[in-house]
């Protein structure tokens, strides 16, 4: 007989775990496995050791005519090549040829809104005039394409000067706009390079509407002027407070900085005082953000602002100011403040359990009824009537600074990545503040009126290709947010939180895809999770688990119709009036098996047995229930 050594043994064991982590591979792009192969990227998940991004440094003087429902500017770009490409073109993104006459759409705009489009006074790259062009492809929009009469070779940079005005929408307002009486919000405005990854090149997807963003980690130095009596509130931060605010308003700032009160910066009775603004005239806002993916602001007459300061960090002493601002007729705002104090500290402290990033979160107020916009450091949220509502809208916006800015996902191609992981904080974050509101119980419902049918995709169908507004809310949203619930339910909390943390140390500041967040999880966990990742994330499994039979030895056999892997939860009522909960976790479909046996009290006569609970997404409950 053969001797068994270590070395055997050793052998063995790399084969058997190189075997679990490799079953039900999935489907991995070339693009993807050649990122492997340069070694930008690890299968291990971690970034390769040749990973790079590149990045830009964006100089800005714009000017709001807020009269007119206008934006003009002038921009200085200074972009970095730190690929190992030789850059023969670069990509120009405007965003707000959205509204232009003839752009593809897949959301409707107001004819009032439509526009010649961003007009261009000039645009140069390193000092001699430049052309844009459209793609020869249709539909193309907000992305322009400059040849390079210099190629742009590795690690070098280039310079762009450019200026240009454009209208800001007042009925059609997607993502932005003029909201009317003062309230304006500005996005999305000014001339960006696109992203030059490593797995797509050039990212060309054009804006339409559904679909978001995707950007690089940039540094901007910004001065926004604005007519008399207008308050401006900034990604990143205001570096001229003093000259532009009362010494009132300053004190009070100060005050802010370190105090767990909500505190008044101005109100009403400051503006009738004439005790905000330190002129009567025009004033310019001077700004400063660094590494950062995007740059937003607003611009308001007369609105109130409460702000506070939040313990992110114990180790450091870190804190960060969290801002309301909003008109004084407001049904919820005047609660945003604490509403956004407790959503920060719940994220920097519970899930995702990682100190906030940044500074300042600003929620701004447009006045509307309802929905809301996430940009880095401020978010555009409606005035929802009812305050649990307002709630959820302003931590799901406000956590959108972790995903995608803060981990840099692209929101184009997966919208799952970012709106997933909001959604589903967002009903952490519910049973910490409202434990009675049965919010996932919701997405379960709405998963029911969907799943299975032809009009769901699989979450790795990218979203830029899906143009039904049903169909990509449910996949960027809904799927998405239940996949990522009950895959903790599958890996149990302290273990899934580690993987998390761990995706987010290694990833944040970059440019993670799908497969990096499937490769950390795995390696993390230490287990193979293709059973699970596969058919909730490739597949078309959908939703639905039925009571095969019960046996004469009282075993319950459940059968996974769908495919999809969930917790299997039983109500079991017996003849002595008795009842019995048995609750399996989503890892109980591990084995791949598409049915299950869970055995009952065998020594009582069962009358009913039900499957299922309100927060598990089944589509068919007539298999749930059976009375004997």
């Amino acid at each position: 007989m053969k001797k068994f050594t270590f070395g055997t043994f050793l052998f063995l064991l790399i084969f058997q775990t190189s075997l679990s982590f490799g079953q039900q591979a999935p489907y991995v792009p070339l693009e993807v496995q050649k990122a492997y192969e340069k070694g930008t990227r690890s299968e291990m998940g971690a970034p390769g050791p040749n990973y790079w991004e590149n990045h830009a440094n964006y100089q800005i003087n714009a000017q709001l005519m807020a009269e007119e429902s206008m934006l003009s500017g002038e921009e200085k770009v200074t972009y970095f090549n730190n690929s190992p490409d030789t850059l023969r073109v670069l990509v120009i993104r405007l965003y707000q040829d959205f509204y232009k006459k003839g752009s593809y759409r897949a959301w409707p705009v107001d004819p009032k809104d439509l526009t010649d489009g961003v007009h261009l006074s000039y645009f140069k790259v390193d000092g001699l005039q430049a052309k844009l062009v459209h793609n020869s492809l249709p539909g193309m929009g907000s992305v322009h394409f400059v040849r390079l009469v210099k190629p742009l070779v590795p690690h070098d940079s280039v310079t762009i000067e450019t200026a240009w005005k454009f209208h800001i929408p007042e009925i059609s307002r997607n993502r932005m706009g003029n909201y009317g009486n003062g309230k304006i919000f500005v996005a999305y405005w000014y001339p960006q390079v696109a992203v030059y990854d490593d797995i797509s090149g050039w990212d060309r997807i054009p804006f339409n509407g559904i679909t978001e963003f995707y950007n690089d980690f940039n540094h901007y130095n910004v001065s926004i002027k604005t007519p008399p009596g207008y308050a401006v509130w900034a990604t990143g931060t205001l570096t001229n407070a003093r000259k532009i605010y009362s010494a009132r308003v300053n004190r009070r700032l100060k005050k802010v900085a370190s105090s767990d009160e909500i505190i008044p910066v101005f109100t009403q009775e400051d503006w009738k005082a004439d005790k905000v603004l330190k002129h009567k005239g025009e004033n310019t806002w001077e700004f400063v953000a660094a590494y950062v993916p995007d740059f937003s602001f607003a611009a308001t007459l007369k609105y109130d602002w409460d702000a506070s300061s939040v313990l992110v960090d114990s180790a450091t002493g870190r804190r960060v100011r969290v801002d309301a601002v909003y008109p004084d007729n407001t049904h919820s705002f005047k609660k945003a403040a604490q509403m956004a104090r407790e959503s920060v500290q719940f994220m920097s402290y519970q899930w995702p359990g990682y100190p906030f990033p940044y500074d300042h979160m600003t929620s701004f107020s447009n006045g509307g009824n309802y929905g809301g916009m996430e940009t880095p450091m401020m978010a555009n949220d409606g005035d929802d009537e009812d305050s649990l509502r307002a709630a959820g809208l302003i931590f799901h916006e406000n956590s959108h600074t972790y995903f995608p800015f803060f981990m840099g996902t692209n929101e184009e191609k997966y919208a799952w990545m970012d709106e997933g992981w909001a959604t589903y904080l967002t009903g952490l974050f519910y049973k910490h503040y409202a434990p009675k509101y049965d919010y996932f119980g919701h997405y379960a419902q709405q998963f029911n009126a969907i799943s299975g049918t032809e009009n769901e995709m699989p979450l790795m169908i990218p979203s830029n290709l899906i143009y039904d507004y049903a169909a990509y809310r449910t996949q960027a949203y809904v799927r998405s947010s239940l996949a990522y619930r009950f895959l903790q339910d599958a890996m149990g909390e302290m273990a899934f939180k580690h993987a998390l943390l761990k995706y987010m140390q290694l990833w944040h500041g970059k440019h993670p895809i799908p497969y990096d967040f499937f490769n950390v999880f795995e390696t993390d966990y230490g287990k193979n999770l293709m059973w699970y990742i596969k058919p909730w994330f490739f597949d078309h499994a959908y939703a639905d688990q039925g009571i095969e039979k019960i046996t004469r030895f009282n075993q319950i056999v459940i059968k996974n119709i769908g495919g999809l892997p969930m917790p299997v939860v039983l109500k079991i009522t017996y003849t002595d009036g008795s009842e019995q909960i048995i609750r399996k976790s989503t890892a109980i479909w591990d084995t791949q098996s598409d049915e299950v046996n869970l055995q009952a009290d065998f020594g009582k006569v069962i009358k009913k047995v039900e499957l299922g609970t309100s927060d598990i997404p089944d589509v068919d409950r007539s298999n749930n229930e059976v009375v004997r």
